[in-house]
């Protein structure tokens, strides 16, 4: 396989080019020198393991941020277990708390559903009364956020073609600070992101996707 171009490396690990593109302007991955012959850049085989941890710890929940340091700890002499095993205990309880948040929300939207009648004209249902009128059972969680400063914002996204682009925007904006979940569709060809305003812009937010090779403005940013 030491004749792998990028396709290939996409290809062995299940990603689009794109996405190895990025992990190159991150940082995560060097790119190959271009051949004097005007050819293709040829990747090491390390290249396929490399991005096959990439992927894998993403899997797992941690940001790009956070690879980079993993990948830093790989080649440093001086790290040891105990310095993965660290990072890995703080995002287990990250996990933690975002499955008590989804279970919050379950509980909310099981008590709709509960109340629901299935059946009769719009105007009797319980489901839309419960979101118009703020029901406690399902909005709690949003009221807590919004307590908390929490906002949402909505971008108007171009470039995006596929999932591979949709995959590598929703990178970049969870792994802003402030940044508490997000969605992204490259058919709508926008993004919503949850946000602790008191941490980070929507402005900045778009600045964000303008680097990573989208164009990016705020469609409508509210509380």
């Amino acid at each position: 396989m030491s004749d792998m171009t990028i396709g290939k490396v996409a290809k062995a690990v299940g990603v689009g080019v794109e996405t190895i593109r990025f992990y190159e302007r991150r940082g995560l991955l060097d790119q190959p020198p271009r051949p004097e012959d005007g050819g293709y850049r040829v990747y090491p085989d390390e290249a396929v393991r490399r991005v096959q941890f990439i992927r894998r710890a993403q899997e797992l929940g941690f940001s790009l941020r956070e690879i980079t340091e993993l990948l830093s700890l790989r080649s440093a002499h001086s790290a040891d277990a105990g310095d993965v095993r660290r990072r890995a205990t703080v995002k287990l309880q990250d996990v933690d708390r975002k499955i008590v948040r989804l279970q919050r929300i379950r509980q909310g939207l099981a008590t709709l559903l509960d109340r629901c009648p299935g059946a009769g004209p719009l105007q009797c249902c319980s489901i839309l009364d419960a979101l118009e009128q703020h029901d406690e059972g399902l909005s709690g969680e949003l009221t807590q956020q919004q307590e908390e400063g929490m906002q949402t914002v909505r971008l108007t996204i171009g470039g995006m073609h596929c999932e591979g682009c949709t995959e590598i925007v929703r990178q970049v904006l969870e792994q802003q600070p402030g940044v508490k979940g997000c969605s992204v569709s490259h058919e709508n060809g926008e993004a919503r992101v949850a946000v602790d305003a008191a941490l980070i812009s929507g402005e900045q937010l778009a600045e964000a996707v303008r680097g990573a090779g989208y164009s990016a403005s705020i469609a409508a940013e509210a509380d």
